[in-house]
């Protein structure tokens, strides 16, 4: 009996030390400028079994900047996986759908963040989403320029792939079947500065 109650103990205790990664839905703006101070880096690795590459993020987009730093520190993006190959526009990866946080980051559409080759992007859901707000753990990154041309203003770019497109590619190039890869490329993400 003291065995079971052990481990009951360490379950709890192990479940308890999990990051809280939500906001508040309604304040998701206001919670994530207060998180500025804690999160100025911008730049990013992705470490895959097909080498690694790095992104910059864009001040442009403060919200979106601030909430992908949060979670890449906090752990979030650790042991993910790029699920998606988008036809011919680019990988899809970061959480699924069972993994919704329950908010969306206010869009941030900028005139001159268009969705060109090597940019990253975020998702996000059309249900209920007349603002078009962001997925807080979905994103896309850019392979052909010309097929992402429609996604213009429908999803918020926030950062550009600053070396290693290279690895971009060879994701991409994966064998997949309707989409899904046969065997999805895990990374993990990494705040450089």
């Amino acid at each position: 009996m003291i065995r079971f109650y052990s481990l009951m103990l360490l379950v709890i205790l192990m479940v308890s030390c999990k990051p809280d990664w939500k906001l508040d839905p309604a304040h998701v703006a206001y919670q994530l400028n207060r998180a500025a101070a804690e999160n100025k880096e911008s730049k990013m690795i992705f470490t895959t079994r097909l080498g690694d590459f790095e992104i910059e993020l864009d001040p442009r987009t403060p919200l979106h900047r601030i909430n992908f730093i949060r979670l890449a520190k906090m752990g979030y993006f650790d042991d993910r996986h790029f699920y998606r190959n988008i036809y011919d526009s680019g990988i899809q990866g970061g959480g699924e759908f069972m993994d919704r946080l329950g908010y969306l980051v206010p869009a941030e559409y900028v005139d001159g963040l268009k969705p060109v080759r090597g940019t990253i992007a975020m998702a996000r859901y059309d249900e209920g989403n007349p603002e078009k707000s962001s997925s807080p753990t979905e994103f896309f990154i850019v392979t052909d320029s010309e097929q992402a041309a429609p996604f213009y203003k429908n999803y918020v770019v926030f950062g550009k792939v600053t070396k290693g497109m290279a690895v971009v590619d060879s994701i991409k190039a994966e064998k997949s079947y309707d989409e899904k890869p046969v065997v999805p490329v895990k990374f993990s993400i990494s705040v450089l500065n």
